[in-house]
Formats: structure tokens, C-alpha cells, sequence
């Protein structure tokens, strides 16, 4: 049986995420960081210089783009593995948005978008008020240690803990209902998409599991 890879989150795939962050604050990035034909683009002129530079000391330029794609696709596993904290944003094409915010405050959108292909990108995000949910970058390689279950608890409790007085007495008074419906969770909608503090009361009229 073929062991999995370790993914070192905290290296290269921070590392990137803040580049993005930083190098779309100040304007030298102008577009998110994506990677379907992204090899067609003017790659050169988007990867950090320092990643060309070592690419053209060892003889292979293309040694850049070929270390690119494996950080976005270790980003990518990291999305995944948290899908029951992504929020929909379909419109012509299914995709799914998870927020995650850096050490630094600044909060990074992961957006994976199936349309004619599939496309997975992370950009910064500029209005960060009212957002359902979003995850600290440690608490989120945390969760891609944890069994669904475990996740869904650790929501419960980090809800909870953002909560207001009125919201945490509805989330203590109602905490069977509300496990409820985040093990509902497996069969389509995420745990964001079930409830979230913007949607408390609603969830349960909206899942149409209990009445009105």
C-alpha cells in the first residue's frame, strides 16, 4: 500500500498564500493565482523571481512552473479535505469558496470552479464583513487531521465561541437539533452552508426539518 505524501502546510503553501496577499495589496498582482492553462499565461512575470532565478540556475526554467503547480496542488488538497466548510457560490458552473485567514489577518478566498475543465485559484479577499465563516490558518491544518465528526464538533464549539449572547443561547438550547443537521452534512451541503451565525433560526426552516 502506497503511503501518503506529508504535506508541510506551513512551507511552500503558506508561503505562496502570502505572496498572494502581499503582491495583490500593493498591485503587483493582478489577478488571482490559478492554475487551469496557467502555463500559458505570462507565468514568468507572476511567479516569485526568486523561484525563475533558482529554475535558471539549474538549467530549467520550466523547473518554476513544474514547483507552481505542485504548491497549488497541495493548497488543493488542503481545500478538499476541509469541503465541509465550503460555501456555495454556484451560478452557471458549480464551484465552492472556503476562506481562510493568513497569520498576517489578511484573508485568502480558495474558489474551485468546474465549468468546461476544472479550475482551483486562491485570491485575496477584500470585504471580509459578514462572510459565514472563515478559518485561522492554523486551526485549518488542524482540521485536515480530524475525522468529519470531530470537525463538525470543533464548528459547533468555535460558533459558540463567536457567538453573542442571544446566538450561544439558541446554539446551547438547541445543540441536539444543530448536530442534527451538520450530520446531514454528508449527504450534500457543507456545515456553513447548514448553519452558520448569519443563518440560525432560518437553518431549521430552510433544512425543512423542523417547523416553522
Amino acid at each position: 500500500m502506497k503511503e501518503e505524501k506529508e504535506i508541510d502546510y506551513n512551507g511552500l503553501p503558506y508561503w505562496i498564500m502570502e505572496y498572494c496577499a502581499k503582491k495583490q495589496k500593493s498591485g503587483k498582482l493582478t489577478c488571482a493565482l490559478y492554475t487551469d492553462d496557467f502555463q500559458y499565461s505570462d507565468w514568468q512575470k507572476i511567479l516569485p523571481p526568486e523561484w525563475i532565478d533558482d529554475a535558471i540556475k539549474n538549467g530549467d526554467i520550466n523547473m518554476a512552473l513544474e514547483k507552481y503547480f505542485n504548491v497549488m496542488g497541495d493548497l488543493e488538497q488542503l481545500f478538499s479535505d476541509l469541503c465541509y466548510f465550503h460555501i456555495d457560490n454556484s451560478g452557471t458552473f458549480p464551484e465552492q469558496i472556503l476562506y481562510i485567514r493568513l497569520k498576517t489577518g489578511d484573508v485568502i478566498e480558495m474558489h474551485y470552479l468546474v465549468g468546461q475543465g476544472s479550475e482551483f485559484y486562491i485570491t485575496l479577499t477584500d470585504e471580509i464583513n459578514n462572510l459565514p465563516f472563515i478559518i485561522d490558518w492554523d486551526d485549518a491544518i488542524k482540521l485536515t487531521k480530524l475525522t468529519t465528526f470531530e470537525q463538525a464538533e470543533w464548528y459547533y464549539e468555535k460558533m459558540l465561541s463567536n457567538a453573542n449572547q442571544r446566538q450561544k443561547d439558541f446554539l446551547l438550547d438547541n445543540k441536539e437539533k444543530i448536530f442534527f443537521l451538520l450530520g446531514l452534512s454528508v449527504i450534500r451541503y457543507g456545515f456553513v452552508e447548514r448553519i452558520n451565525l448569519n443563518k440560525l433560526e432560518e437553518s431549521f426552516i430552510w433544512e425543512k426539518v423542523f417547523p416553522d
